[in-house]
């Protein structure tokens, strides 16, 4: 594809970030949580592609204007979701919930949500996952994390290409067989460190996660796409592997480390492959009733965000917990309603955070320190807010164990 966006890009998201609200709204999608690697096998792609177009566009990467674009792009909608979730919690009506939500909010803000997860012990596995409106966060602290450590990487890279080394050390397929490996090697370090009492570390884990980035940054470093005509068939047979593996995956389960995540994320990079080109698939996104696809694949990072925080706030307002008239005077909410009113809302959240946030805040005009200047105040704020207000005590969840705040 050109520079222009890739609708069929955007529908992958779209169904990246569905598989997960499936997963955790509970509408009978047990692998849905592959979502996740779906966006990282994306995010790997697309960031390689623009770290590639700039350099040859220029001749070189100027980190620090790719670290603020990322900053516009991923700040400002984290920072609204932190503050919506604590605007919540002001009222200290569900303390449990503070002590698991500070420390979540500062990990995020700075990019360790996972490790706090793990070292925490607020993860998937040690804490129920209605106490920690924040638990979600992690998979986009490994994004940042990638972010952070990729683009120097590929700049060395790019330099080494352009040395006098032998072409097997310098040429395209070089640098994409080093992903390559760099995926392998992520993926073994997932099964060695895979503990069926404590599975934590594997799911979690930057070192154990980054198979699927660096999976997508190996489909934009290959020399060669697809053959056109293979393309087709080949993008259907990934789509229907990943849909088989999202249909059979369950958390914490030894097959998902051994075989599932290499091969969730495999699939992914191929179907990748398979629609880096137009289509009749791409007209018809861009024209036909499939339009809502990519749509919804724009507002998916904000949708991510949002779809957790709602689904928690509505599980512990619901009277089928708490007991009382329940949210909006209703009797109760089964299941199936709170799922649907969950996605209605994280929905029309995210379009509103799309268009008053993140789309104004990511081509604004301001001056980088002047914009960068806001989204630090902001956070800093957050930040002493956290710490200043944070429970004096640790609090126990029901039925659960005790968990601690930023202190």
């Amino acid at each position: 594809m050109t520079g222009k966006r890739n609708p069929a890009l955007d529908s992958l998201r779209a169904c990246a970030v569905l598989g997960v609200i499936a997963f955790h709204h509970q509408w009978g999608l047990p692998g849905g949580f592959l979502g996740v690697d779906l966006f990282f096998v994306l995010s790997g792609f697309v960031i390689t592609r623009l770290l590639l177009r700039e350099h040859a566009t220029t001749g070189r990467v100027r980190l620090g204007r790719f670290w603020l674009r990322r900053a516009k792009r991923l700040l400002p909608a984290l920072l609204a979701v932190l503050i919506g979730v604590h605007l919540w919690l002001a009222d200290d009506e569900f303390p449990a919930l503070r002590t698991t939500t500070d420390g979540q909010t500062l990990a995020a803000l700075a990019d360790v949500a996972n490790w706090y997860a793990l070292h925490g012990h607020v993860d998937y596995w040690s804490v129920g996952r209605d106490a920690a409106p924040l638990a979600h966060l992690w998979s986009l602290s490994v994004e940042e994390q990638f972010y952070l450590l990729w683009p120097p990487v590929l700049v060395l890279l790019l330099l080494i290409a352009n040395t006098r080394w032998p072409t097997a050390l310098r040429g395209p397929w070089a640098a994409t067989a080093f992903c390559v490996a760099g995926a392998c090697v992520s993926y073994v370090l997932a099964v060695v460190l895979f503990d069926p009492a404590a599975p934590d570390r594997s799911y979690l884990g930057t070192d154990t996660r980054s198979g699927a980035l660096l999976l997508g940054a190996a489909v934009a470093l290959a020399p060669h796409r697809l053959p056109r005509r293979a393309a087709p068939a080949l993008g259907a047979a990934a789509a229907l592997g990943l849909a088989a593996i999202w249909g059979v995956a369950r958390l914490g389960q030894a097959a998902l480390p051994h075989w599932q995540l290499p091969l969730a994320g495999c699939a992914a990079a191929l179907l990748i492959a398979a629609l880096d080109r137009p289509t009749a698939l791409h007209r018809a996104l861009d024209r036909g009733p499939l339009r809502a696809l990519p749509a919804l694949g724009r507002v998916s990072y904000s949708l991510y965000l949002w779809h957790w925080p709602v689904w928690v706030f509505l599980t512990l307002e619901s009277p089928e917990i708490l007991g009382g008239s329940g949210i909006l005077g209703s009797p109760g909410l089964t299941l199936a309603v709170r799922g649907a009113l969950a996605f209605a809302l994280s929905l029309a959240l995210a379009c509103v955070m799309y268009k008053a946030v993140e789309k104004p805040l990511r081509y604004t005009v301001l001056r980088p320190l002047v914009l960068l200047s806001w989204l630090a105040v902001a956070s800093l704020s957050l930040v002493a807010y956290t710490l200043v207000t944070a429970p004096a005590t640790v609090q126990r969840e029901s039925g659960g164990p005790l968990v601690s705040g930023p202190g």
